[in-house]
């Protein structure tokens, strides 16, 4: 129970959230369908975690870990929620 409740939630971090926080600083003054803004943020979210990673263990030399990854995407997703703060938007 527990692996499955992992999966889900590691899917939903790396498909879902680092997209969603981008698509929230580019498009926060246009309006647009809650459907698109879902599938903005899941294309998002694959493109830039997986060159991100990509980026980083090619040219820099990082290893490819769990570790690495996780924080990889935790920087994703607080560089545009840092912006958007910093902006006044809370």
């Amino acid at each position: 129970m527990i692996e499955i409740l992992q999966a889900v939630l590691g899917g939903i971090f790396l498909f879902l959230v680092p997209g969603a926080a981008w698509c929230l600083l580019l498009f926060e003054k246009e309006k647009k369908d809650i459907l698109e803004l879902a599938a903005l943020s899941i294309a998002l979210s694959i493109s830039l975690s997986t060159l991100s990673i990509f980026f980083l263990n090619s040219l820099l030399g990082v290893r490819i870990t769990l570790i690495n990854a996780g924080i990889v995407l935790l920087v994703l997703t607080g560089i545009p929620i840092l912006i958007w703060i910093r902006n006044g938007n809370i």
